[in-house]
């Protein structure tokens, strides 16, 4: 505009700068200070009452440096000096803790600058603290909680791998050395690849690829098996749960990884499939029944033999009451039983009966039942085992053995009647014969004689058939061994020496006695060395020994040195009537194996050491046993 001129701007004046300087001093927030050299302070403002506790006025004349907290004052004085020493061509600036007169600590952040005089010395120095509290409370709070989290992390038994949104490692725990062989430190930067095996390494980066592109993914939120690798190259596996971490201000999410070393448990777990595997194959293929129930009776297992008998399928039972199945069907008490037994079971008894049932074929079987409660460590009752074993086939038996026997006593009696009414007539006769044949010529008299010796053969029949069929009387005895066979020896001598046959005995000292009947006993060792001798036609060597037979038995033998006894012949040898002898009644082996089974022993031949036949008895001593087998006599009697 024409007539006027730019206007000047305004310069303010001293006094005007000394005014908005001592306005500032009074309004800052900040505390400002003014000290000489050492320290001195010459003037604060009037914040110093809220920061240091002490007027303005109070604090003129103090050492600043005294406000300082003990714990950084030298640091802070020391950094001064040298900053001062250089002239302070810069500002100075420091962070300090000041305590304050109550004992208030705070941290305020100096800037300190040189005032100088017209000669360019520092005549003193202006200071500038701000209140920095809050935010190194907040820094101290954050590094706390940095360590805390580090430790934590360090602190897992389990490796924790947290990755970028590319795969990049940006932390790990401490357990990724123990179990990975990766320092922490040094899997940073590495991509996650590096404890992958094939084919997911190679595809990992293409997952990230495309959950960043369509947000959809299998694995987040999830925990799965896989095999990872360490690194010296070895393969374990591992479970895996992966799960996103959104980070404030960061464009990009984290993914946190949480491994677990699963390999000793999926060994476990595979030996435990091959275990109960192998279980259950010979669980299956046992031919007897076999059942789990719980206490109350509900069927948990039960084997394939079991169904079979009822032709069921295992889901048609499995869960029922045990007593509600097929199996007790048939007969209507069964079920009833069962119930019972269950409840007895239940409370620690054994319960044990033998059922019968009709199979799905219609046949009539017979079952050896049991109930046997299965406890666990403190002795409570925890299942029930059930078990059945089919005894139809030694029922039949039993049945016809029961008729059988039936048959043969019936047979028995009537023999032995009939030889009691022979005997006597074949006695008389004989005798007649014998009378007559003094009264008649040579050749009529041989002919009488032949027939007597026959008639006394079949008398000697009878009598041996009477004894056969008579039921023995054990009258048992301490029987010293070595005695028994020397008495045999003794009383055979005179045919033996006849026959010129040797007798070698064999006895051990301290042999047990035997608790038998010694006249049965002798009986039948008469008879089988008196057998070895008649085989010795032309002389030879009979050994006779005895021996322990384990702890519980002794053997005695009798071998010797003739023909033997052919194979084909063993079987039927201790049968009646069927001898190899010419003048035999084929009674003697039968009536030596039936008292030898009623001593509870066994009687057998077999091929000798000296070349022939050897037959040997087997009999428990008397150690051990003598009581037991006076009970069971006194009970039989």
């Amino acid at each position: 505009m024409a007539g006027t001129s730019e206007e000047q701007p305004h310069r303010p004046t001293r006094a005007e700068l000394d005014a908005a300087f001592r306005f500032y001093e009074r309004v800052t927030c900040d505390l400002v200070a003014i000290f000489e050299r050492h320290g001195l302070i010459l003037f604060v403002n009037p914040i110093a009452e809220r920061l240091l506790g002490s007027t303005p006025a109070d604090c003129i004349g103090q050492q600043l440096f005294d406000f300082i907290h003990a714990d950084d004052r030298g640091a802070a004085r020391a950094a001064f000096e040298a900053w001062a020493q250089a002239h302070g061509e810069n500002s100075f600036r420091v962070e300090t803790r000041v305590v304050a007169r109550d004992g208030t600590t705070r941290r305020l952040d100096w800037t300190v600058v040189p005032h100088r005089n017209e000669s360019g010395a520092a005549s003193c120095f202006i200071s500038h603290a701000r209140d920095v509290t809050p935010q190194a409370e907040s820094a101290e709070r954050l590094a706390r909680s940095e360590v805390r989290q580090r430790s934590l992390l360090y602190g897992l038994l389990d490796p924790v791998v947290t990755i970028d949104a590319r795969g990049k490692v940006v932390e790990a725990s401490g357990a990724m050395e123990a179990i990975f062989g990766w320092r922490p430190e040094e899997l940073l930067g590495h991509n996650i690849r590096v404890l992958m095996v094939e084919p997911y390494a190679a595809e990992h980066d293409g997952y990230l690829e495309h959950y960043r592109r369509t947000g959809h993914t299998a694995i987040l939120g999830r925990t799965r098996q896989f095999d990872v690798r360490r690194k010296d190259g070895s393969v374990f596996c591992c479970e895996l749960s992966v799960s996103r971490v959104d980070v404030p201000g960061e464009p990009e999410p984290l993914f946190v990884g949480s491994f677990r070393d699963v390999s000793a448990r999926v060994r476990a777990e595979q030996a435990l499939a091959e275990s109960e595997a192998r279980m259950r194959a010979i669980f299956d293929q046992e031919l007897q029944f076999v059942g789990l129930l719980s206490i109350d009776g509900l069927l948990l297992e039960v084997n394939e033999s079991a169904l079979r008998g009822i032709g069921a399928k295992r889901e048609e039972v499995i869960g029922k009451p045990f007593a509600d199945t097929h199996w007790w069907s048939s007969p209507p008490e069964g079920a009833a039983r069962v119930r019972a037994a269950v409840r007895a079971a239940a409370t620690g008894e054994l319960v044990r009966f033998e059922v019968g049932y009709v199979d799905r074929d219609g046949r009539q079987r017979w079952i050896d039942f049991s109930l046997k409660p299965v406890r666990d460590v403190l002795g409570a009752v925890q299942f029930l085992l059930p078990e059945g074993r089919d005894i139809t086939r030694i029922k039949e038996v039993h049945a016809r053995e029961l008729a059988m026997n039936d048959a043969l006593a019936q047979i028995g009696e009537s023999a032995s009647l009939l030889a009691h009414e022979i005997k006597n007539p074949l006695t008389a006769v004989n005798l007649a014969l014998r009378a007559v044949a003094d009264r008649l010529g040579e050749d009529q008299k041989s002919v009488l004689e032949d027939l007597a010796s026959r008639l006394a053969k079949l008398e000697r029949t009878m009598r041996r058939t009477l004894s056969f069929t008579r039921p023995l009387r054990l009258e048992r005895e301490r029987c010293d061994v070595r005695g028994l066979l020397e008495d045999v020896v003794r009383t055979l001598q005179p045919e033996l020496t006849a026959a010129r046959v040797a007798l070698e005995l064999k006895i051990p000292p301290g042999l047990p006695p035997l608790f038998a009947d010694r006249h049965l006993l002798e009986e039948v060792l008469l008879n089988l060395v008196n057998n070895a001798r008649e085989v010795l036609e032309n002389g030879g060597h009979i050994l006779v020994t005895a021996k322990r037979d384990g702890r519980t038995h002794l053997r005695l033998s009798i071998a010797d040195d003739g023909a033997g006894i052919a194979p084909s012949v063993r079987a039927d040898l201790f049968k009646p009537f069927v001898t190899s002898k010419k003048a035999g009644t084929g009674l003697g082996l039968a009536i030596a194996r039936k008292i030898v089974l009623e001593h509870g022993g066994e009687i057998g031949v077999e091929d000798g050491t000296l070349g022939g036949a050897c037959f040997w008895i087997r009999l428990p001593c008397a150690d051990g046993r003598y009581s037991e087998v006076r009970r069971r006599d006194a009970a039989n009697a």
